[in-house]
């Protein structure tokens, strides 16, 4: 994936209008890695719920354990730093436990 793709993926799970008051368009922004790293970590309950939307929406997903693969597999994509990418888990888990 591309950093336009990736930015534009980020962008809709953290929310647009957030990456747009922080960075600008996300068609256009170039935010630095460190200023885009803090917006993750910042909204990584909010990027957790729409990873949960995502694989509930997705004819992939047919229990726990489909769900947690397709959670890796985007995290893998996004390129998220791991310290995030446990919150992001541990959030996703709980949205989760009963499926």
């Amino acid at each position: 994936m591309g950093e336009r793709e990736r930015l534009l993926q980020i962008a809709r799970l953290a929310g647009s209008d957030a990456f747009s008051e922080r960075f600008g368009a996300p068609l256009t922004a170039e935010p630095d890695a460190a200023a885009l790293r803090a917006f993750i970590a910042e909204r990584a309950d909010s990027i957790a719920r729409s990873l949960i939307e995502e694989a509930a929406a997705s004819d992939d997903v047919i229990d726990r354990e489909s769900a947690e693969s397709y959670l890796e597999d985007r995290l893998r994509t996004l390129a998220i730093e791991p310290s995030t990418t446990d919150r992001i888990r541990a959030a996703f888990r709980e949205g989760t436990k009963a499926w």
